[in-house]
C-alpha cells in the first residue's frame, strides 16, 4: 500500500530526469522573456489602414492543437485585409488550415505559397498527435480558394529563397521552433518580403526560448517588435 498515493502518481509523471530538464529550461525560458520584453509594442490599429473586416474562424474539427489560435486567425485576415495583401508565404504548413484562411482572404489573383516537409522527413522528425506526413495541407484542398495555393514540399533550413525574392507582401513564419530554424526561416523571410511588406512570427513567446533566441540575433538591428494581445513577432519592412 502506497503512504501517499497523490505524490507517488506526481513521481510517475514527473521523473528526476523530467524535473532536471525542466530546471535546464529555467534560464533560457527567462532569457526569452526578457529578450521579448525589452522589445517595443505594435499595436493592429498602427498596422493597418481599416477599422472593420470580416473574418472567418477555422471550424474546430479542422484544427489541431499545433493549429494557429483563434487570435492569430483573426489578427492575421485583419493584416490582410488592411494592408490589401495579394502575395503571401508561410513558412509551415502543417495541416493547411491557415494557408486556407489566408488564400480565402486574399484576392482573387492573389496567391499563397506554403512550405512544408515532404512526407517522409515531416514523419521522420515531426510527432503530432494523431497526424502524418501525408495530412500535410489537408485542410486547404477542399476549398473553393485552393487554386491560389501553391505547394513546397522542402525542408526550410536548405530552402532556397531566391526566385521568390522581394515577392510577398506577407511572410508568415510558423515552422520549426529551434534555435536554428529561428535563425534560418527568419533569413528567408527577411530575402522574400517585399518593400513595404509584413513579416509576423508564430509562437513568439518565452516557452520556446531557441525559436526567440534565433529571430532576435537574426533580426539584429531591424525593427522587431511584439504584437500586442497575441503570439505574434511582427516587421514591417522599410
Amino acid at each position: 500500500m502506497e503512504l501517499f498515493p497523490e505524490y507517488a502518481g506526481w513521481v510517475r509523471r514527473n521523473p528526476p530526469g523530467k524535473l532536471l530538464r525542466q530546471l535546464g529550461r529555467t534560464p533560457l525560458v527567462e532569457e526569452a522573456g526578457r529578450r521579448i520584453g525589452a522589445l517595443p509594442v505594435a499595436e493592429l490599429g498602427s498596422l493597418t489602414n481599416e477599422s472593420s473586416f470580416t473574418a472567418t474562424i477555422a471550424p474546430l474539427d479542422s484544427r489541431h492543437q499545433w493549429s494557429l489560435g483563434t487570435a492569430e486567425q483573426l489578427v492575421l485576415q485583419a493584416l490582410v485585409s488592411g494592408r490589401k495583401v495579394r502575395t503571401a508565404f508561410e513558412i509551415g504548413t502543417f495541416n493547411g488550415g491557415t494557408t486556407r484562411l489566408l488564400a480565402e482572404a486574399v484576392p482573387e489573383d492573389g496567391q499563397v505559397v506554403t512550405l512544408d516537409l515532404p512526407p517522409a522527413a515531416f514523419d521522420a522528425t515531426q510527432t503530432p498527435e494523431g497526424f502524418t506526413g501525408t495530412d500535410v495541407g489537408r485542410a486547404y484542398h477542399d476549398s473553393p480558394a485552393a487554386g491560389k495555393v501553391k505547394q513546397l514540399l522542402e525542408n526550410s533550413l536548405s530552402f532556397d529563397p531566391k526566385p521568390y525574392e522581394g515577392q510577398f507582401d506577407l511572410v508568415l513564419v510558423d515552422g520549426g521552433h529551434e534555435y536554428e530554424h529561428g535563425m534560418a526561416d527568419t533569413a528567408t523571410a527577411l530575402r522574400l518580403v517585399a518593400p513595404g511588406g509584413i513579416i509576423l512570427w508564430d509562437d513568439f513567446e518565452p516557452y520556446w526560448h531557441g525559436l526567440v533566441r534565433g529571430i532576435c540575433e537574426a533580426m539584429q538591428g531591424r525593427a522587431l517588435h511584439r504584437l500586442s494581445g497575441t503570439s505574434f513577432g511582427v516587421y514591417v519592412q522599410p
